[in-house]
């Protein structure tokens, strides 16, 4: 029996245990850490060895992103050791970082969320 007064139905799904608002945060996180890499390098050669400073900061950013991202995506606590460690190796820290952000603007924007350059535009 089909009753044209009765309100939608619809099936919603809990999700993969993930949290859209760590990932819109790890994002963001993610993102200044690897602007802050490009800044310590392009001030490596300006400076030299005293931009290894900002060099720790762009760390600090990228593993504190990655757990908060790791966190909203679902990912499990040895995947995200796993990409912390890889944080260590200097090119495929930064490649994993921008894989990462893509996977985040992915959900992000399955979400309903507009991404921008920054990440989400709040």
């Amino acid at each position: 029996m089909n009753n044209p007064y009765q309100s939608p139905q619809s099936r919603v799904s809990a999700g993969d245990g993930g949290d859209i608002e760590s990932v819109a945060a790890g994002q963001k996180l993610v993102i200044y850490a690897v602007l802050a890499y490009f800044f310590a390098a392009a001030l490596r050669v300006v400076i030299g060895p005293l931009a290894f400073l900002v060099l720790f900061v762009s760390l600090g950013l990228a593993i504190a992103g990655i757990v908060k991202l790791g966190e909203g995506l679902g990912f499990s606590t040895l995947a995200k050791i796993g990409c912390v460690v890889l944080m260590f190796v200097p090119l495929v820290g930064l490649i994993m970082l921008l894989v990462l952000n893509s996977k985040a603007t992915a959900r992000l924007r399955a979400a309903g969320y507009r991404v921008g350059f920054l990440g989400v535009d709040r």
